[in-house]
This record gives structure tokens, C-alpha cells and sequence, in this order.
């Protein structure tokens, strides 16, 4: 870790520790103010945020470029895999360390059973946030063009907004899996081997990719 990951680490953490002291008046807020057509658009927030979709984008990104020769999408998707796999791992792993109550279980903001492998004690942090943050970061870095930037980025936010719509988590909940989600597509897209190909690498080979797969399938969590 050198001073700025220091800086961003802290501020992640401070961020999250604020948003604690607004879990609950922002729930009940949400409670109190559902509609119809609030229901519909939350809809597409949960879509984009869900594992399964964000797998079939990058696996047809992958296999797509692979088909059509063209290597900066199969990279992507790639990244993709590399990046959901990563953030992935780290919410999984402080889901079931921390075991925090959800929303929905009425058992408060600060109920923390740890070492819980149960859906209803895996509120913190949000998954679907993760997600979310994860393919806008990534796909954002790749696409390098500022409307496809926010729309990416709106479509992340709509699914931090549904799964506090939906009574799902908590708002400290969504800040830390969306920050999980931005931080490791960053590092992911900066630091990756495929983008600056080397002579000779096998890092984007059909055979590496469909081991990050399998050790993906194993490992991923909500």
C-alpha cells in the first residue's frame, strides 16, 4: 500500500461509517414512499446489478472477440471476469464474516451475527452493488466516452437506490459494495496484463479464461 491507497482506503471507511448514523431514517423513508412506478424502474436496477447478467455480458464479450478477432473486446470481457471474480471475492468474504441482519428481518441497523452463511444475515456489504460498480468501472475505463460514462454510472446508482427501495440492505450496505465494485475495476483495467499485451503472453487464452470461470462459479456469493 503506498499513501494514496492509504487516503482512499480511509476514505472508503469514513464514508461508510457516516452512512451508518442514516441507515435507518433512509429506510424508513423508502418504506414510506413506494409506488407503482418507482417499482417498475427499480426493476431495471436489480437486472443490472445481478451476477448472472454481468457473467453473459462478459463471457459474450470474451467469446465475441474471439470470434470477430477483435482483442480489445475479448480483453474486456476478460476484465470483466478478472474484476467481478476480485470484488466478488472481497464482498463475499466481509458478507459472511460480518453476518449483518437485512432490512426486511426487523432486527435493526447494528444486528451483526458473525460468521453467518444465511441470505438473511448477508446484508453488508451489497452484492449487487458490487456488481454494478464493477462492470461501470471497467466498462466505463474501456469504453473511454463520457455519455457511455454516465450512463454507465447512472445505471450503477440505480441499483444501489432499488436494493434500499427494495428493503434489501442497508444505505452504509450499498456505499461499501459500490466502492468495493469501483475501486478493484480501477486496479483491475490499470494493472491487468491484457492491456499492454506482451509478446508470447497466454494471459487472454481461451484455456486461462475458462479456469477464472470455473474458480468464479466456486466462489461468487450474494
Amino acid at each position: 500500500f503506498d499513501r494514496k491507497d492509504w487516503i482512499t482506503l480511509s476514505s472508503v471507511a469514513a464514508l461508510t461509517s457516516a452512512a451508518f448514523i442514516f441507515d435507518q431514517e433512509n429506510r424508513e423513508f423508502w418504506q414510506r414512499n413506494k409506488t407503482k412506478t418507482l417499482d417498475d424502474i427499480s426493476e431495471v436496477g436489480r437486472i443490472y446489478g445481478e451476477i448472472s447478467y454481468a457473467a453473459i455480458l462478459s463471457g459474450s464479450l470474451y467469446l465475441g472477440g474471439k470470434i470477430f478477432k477483435s482483442r480489445d473486446v475479448s480483453v474486456t470481457g476478460s476484465m470483466l471476469f478478472e474484476g467481478l471474480l476480485y470484488a466478488g471475492l472481497t464482498t463475499t468474504i466481509i458478507k459472511f464474516t460480518t453476518g449483518r441482519s437485512r432490512p426486511y428481518m426487523n432486527e435493526g441497523d447494528f444486528n451483526f451475527n458473525f460468521f453467518q452463511t444465511t441470505n438473511d444475515y448477508s446484508s453488508f456489504p451489497s452484492g449487487h452493488s458490487t456488481v454494478a460498480f464493477t462492470l461501470s468501472s471497467i466498462l466505463s475505463q474501456r469504453i473511454n466516452n463520457t455519455y457511455a460514462s454516465v450512463g454507465l454510472y447512472s445505471l450503477a446508482v440505480l441499483t444501489l437506490w432499488q436494493r434500499i427501495y427494495s428493503d434489501n440492505h442497508w444505505l452504509s450496505d450499498v456505499i461499501l459494495g459500490a466502492s468495493i465494485g469501483y475501486f478493484i475495476g480501477k486496479a483491475v483495467v490499470k494493472f491487468d496484463d491484457d492491456s499492454q499485451p506482451k509478446s508470447g503472453s497466454n494471459s487472454d487464452s481461451p484455456n486461462v479464461f475458462f479456469q477464472r470461470i470455473t474458480i468464479f462459479s466456486l466462489n461468487y456469493s450474494f
